[in-house]
């Protein structure tokens, strides 16, 4: 199940000081990819997406806390058991959708300290035995091989309760699944461990993780993609999310670390707690101002935790019979037919705090704005002929005319 340090912060809220200071544009340009927005940027995560597929354009599924961890896998030394897995794999198959293996917790009988403590039973933490740890890669990897899944390192390898080891033994670990993976063709795509970005010491443990060699070679170099849990403070917004990714950036930028980025965990108000759910408009502006500013800012894939959580986080997407899809699921549907095929230009806030992000759409020029705290009329671009508020249907535009923005994000054509 989730567990409160998978929130990117434990239980204890960061001090004041310890968010990055906010910016008025945000935008990163010198980030990797070319930003046209493909299926597989719609991630999201689901508890049991075999029973029950997500109601949605769900392009890729992380399987955490989806009853297939390593531990879960492995039930004996040498022992395997992929029935749920393979049905995992088949189901994403016929929906269009890749799948994100975390290659994590270990089996008790391969940590090389079984009673370290763990979210996951004794021992999950640990650093594993490495050749337990590369015969387990190489048979995940040799069964999937040629098939939309894609293999992912740890998860939170800076929380304690996920990882008890240190930075070195991480790093081992990742240029081991590496140096397996070159031997499986066709080679499946590896993503670095998962990290949390909320707390002043997490972001520590990433810097310290990224200066990290093996051999010689920075530890960034054995991987393709670099994975973060982008979860803001519990009275965090979409907007200082993304002040966590520019502090990332900054430590990516000290050791030369250019690669693509995915945010692989995110949602509101989380406090290790049980929680009050949004109320319904923040709730669809969170699920649409995530996906657009992240776009803006070249994140090539965002993971929803999750399509079938509850009370842990503000933003829902289903309702308490996990299936039947709240404003805000119907919201993740909306932002996705707005961006699928695009690309997002730069996020501009105004003085009245209003935020506009541009959007290079194969139907023409597009712009999205909202205001979190106030409701304000701008002008309408030159051009536009349509707006459609999340929620409503769409409207004609009249020419000259001015258009409301609010809390609830609003798409010009």
């Amino acid at each position: 199940m989730f567990l409160p340090a998978c929130s990117g912060g434990g239980t204890t809220a960061p001090n004041p000081g310890e968010t990055p200071t906010p910016t008025q544009s945000l935008a990163s340009p010198t980030a990797s990819g070319n930003g046209v927005i493909a299926s597989t940027f719609f991630g999201s995560h689901d508890h049991d997406p075999v029973a029950t597929w997500p109601d949605g354009p769900v392009g890729s599924l992380r399987a955490w806390d989806a009853g297939v961890t390593w531990r879960e896998i492995e039930t004996a030394p040498g022992t395997f058991d992929f029935a749920r897995l393979d049905a995992m794999v088949d189901t994403a198959e016929q929906h269009d959708s890749d799948v994100l293996l975390v290659l994590g917790q270990t089996p008790a009988f391969h940590a090389l300290n079984p009673t370290a403590e763990s979210f996951y039973g004794e021992g999950a933490s640990s650093p594993p035995k490495m050749s337990a740890w590369k015969n387990y890669v190489r048979t995940v990897a040799k069964r999937y091989a040629g098939r939309p899944v894609v293999l992912q390192v740890w998860n939170e390898a800076n929380v304690p309760g996920f990882w008890s080891g240190t930075q070195q033994q991480m790093a081992d670990l990742t240029k081991a699944a590496h140096d397996v993976l070159d031997g499986i063709s066709p080679r499946p795509t590896l993503v670095s461990p998962a990290l949390v970005t909320r707390l002043t010491g997490q972001r520590a443990w990433l810097d310290k993780f990224y200066a990290t060699t093996v051999d010689g070679t920075p530890v960034a170099d054995f991987v393709d993609v670099l994975s973060f849990q982008l979860y803001p403070d519990p009275q965090g917004t979409p907007e200082t999310s993304m002040e966590l990714l520019a502090a990332v950036r900054t430590v990516l930028a000290r050791y030369d670390v250019q690669k693509p980025i995915w945010n692989t965990e995110i949602n509101y108000g989380l406090t290790g707690t049980e929680v009050d759910p949004a109320p319904t408009d923040e709730q669809q502006s969170n699920v649409v101002r995530t996906y657009v500013l992240n776009a803006a800012n070249r994140v090539e894939r965002v993971y929803w935790y999750g399509w079938d959580q509850q009370s842990i986080v503000d933003t829902l997407l289903t309702e308490p019979d996990l299936v039947t899809l709240t404003p805000a699921g119907r919201a993740f549907k909306i932002v996705h037919r707005w961006l699928l095929g695009s690309t997002v230009g730069g996020c501009q806030q105004d003085a009245k705090g209003t935020w506009s992000c541009t959007v290079d759409s194969p139907d023409g020029p597009r712009t999205v704005y909202w205001n979190a705290e106030t409701t304000v009329t701008v002008p309408a671009p030159e051009g536009a002929t349509e707006t459609q508020t999340v929620g409503d249907r769409a409207q004609p535009v009249t020419p000259g005319g001015t258009i409301e923005v609010g809390l609830l994000p609003v798409l010009v054509s």
